[in-house]
């Protein structure tokens, strides 16, 4: 897409905060490209005001995550290295991202990997942003119970398939052992298709359904899944938004500075577990997909949670149902019914890399911009010159939400518009 803003340039920007920062090299050009580009995302997490609209031609599949597909606006391509080298830069450390450890002793590579990987998995289970459809489970008949992999965190959905020449797919509801009690009192001694799966009253990593399968077949499940895993000196993508990853970042470096004495900073190690819980909040209200339109025009969208309510075995024969978007999670879809959808969505917002690319920002957001970089990078000196510049983020906020009560007042219906991703959040709250 070619620039819509074509006012400011990446290197007017370092000029305008250098002059602000007064500190010569204290802070490196590099590390202040990544400050900006940092502030534009957050800017993009809080306002999601960069909208793009992508069309596809004939999905591959039923079920598509915009986060992992290629050409998507929403394409995830931040690394654990890419969070390492900006918490480096945060603690005056030498900025090595995920390759050889070349900074002091107070810090250690294993000790950044740890804590980001387990704030990001945290951030994953709370906006359920990384989901998947797992490669289908085997069911030998008799058999009332499957594995899950480890790296799941929570099965989303169930699907019974039975093998070639056996039958229909069976969409499974989601009940417990209590409700096979009560409802089905000889479902143990029951061989039969199944109809329902559970999961509460099995092992941790484990579904158990009411009937034991009389054929074979499979299973289909949607899961939860954590983050890759993180494996320096390789990079790893994080798993999640690139416009959300500074809410991991924050839980880490609230961790680092409040695990060791030499490591200790009781002062910013709340300001970062403070906007930790600041961003789990957000990324939870967070919406992603504005609207959906088929070759047949506008189209419905609906959580999964509904669309198994009220039409169970819709994505039986997905080619040949009624057009419609069904919204599992944060990047994660089905489009039955559909050769060629329209969707407007969220979009990455577009970071300035080499000095002549022009910041995708208005005029009026350019101070603001400014404002918050100071205030980050002014973190890594700490104190109360840190502290001096909170009135700055305070502006942020301010201005983010001055933001959004105009984009209310310019839209007839900015709220419904704003919650079409968060469909299934609001069906299944996640709180």
């Amino acid at each position: 897409m070619a620039d819509q803003y074509q006012w400011w340039t990446l290197a007017q920007a370092l000029s305008a905060l250098q002059g602000r920062l007064q500190a010569g090299q204290f802070w490196t050009t590099a590390e202040l490209t990544l400050i900006l580009q940092d502030s534009l995302r957050f800017w993009n997490s809080l306002t999601e005001w960069w909208k793009v609209t992508c069309v596809l031609d004939s999905p591959s599949s039923l079920w598509i995550n915009l986060g992992t597909q290629s050409g998507s606006p929403r394409y995830r391509t931040l690394t654990d290295g890419d969070l390492y080298t900006r918490m480096q830069y945060s603690l005056l450390e030498s900025p090595s991202g995920a390759g050889t450890w070349t900074g002091t002793d107070q810090f250690n590579l294993a000790s950044f990997q740890y804590a980001l990987s387990k704030r990001r998995n945290e951030v994953i289970q709370a906006a359920a942003c990384n989901l998947a459809l797992t490669s289908r489970i085997p069911l030998t008949p008799g058999t009332r119970a499957a594995q899950l992999a480890d790296t799941v965190l929570e099965p989303i959905r169930a699907r019974f398939i039975p093998a070639s020449g056996f039958g229909d797919p069976i969409w499974l509801s989601r009940e417990d052992l209590q409700s096979f009690d009560w409802w089905e009192p000889n479902y143990q001694q029951t061989k039969a298709p199944p109809n329902a799966w559970d999961v509460i009253s099995q092992t941790p990593l484990g579904i158990g359904l009411d009937n034991a399968p009389n054929v074979p077949g499979t299973l289909e499940v949607v899961t939860l899944g954590s983050g890759p895993e993180f494996a320096p000196p390789a990079a790893t993508l994080l798993g999640l938004p690139d416009d959300w990853a500074w809410v991991p970042m924050y839980g880490a470096l609230g961790d680092l500075l409040d695990s060791e004495p030499e490591r200790t900073d009781p002062q910013r190690a709340a300001y970062c577990r403070q906007r930790y819980e600041q961003g789990l909040k957000l990324i939870r209200e967070a919406n992603w997909l504005v609207d959906a339109n088929t070759e047949q025009g506008p189209t419905d969208t609906l959580s999964l949670a509904k669309a198994d309510f009220y039409s169970p075995g819709w994505d039986q024969n997905p080619s040949t149902a009624f057009p419609q978007a069904v919204v599992a999670g944060m990047d994660f879809m089905a489009l039955p019914g559909a050769l060629s959808v329209s969707l407007t969505l969220i979009g990455n917002q577009p970071v300035p890399a080499s000095s002549g690319d022009y910041l995708q920002i208005s005029r009026d957001v350019a101070d603001v911009i400014l404002d918050y970089a100071q205030h980050v990078a002014c973190f890594k000196q700490g104190g109360q010159e840190f502290m001096e510049t909170m009135p700055l983020l305070n502006g942020f906020f301010a201005a983010a939400q001055e933001t959004n009560k105009r984009l209310v007042r310019l839209g007839l219906n900015f709220k419904e518009m704003a919650t079409e991703g968060r469909q299934e959040q609001l069906d299944v709250p996640r709180e």
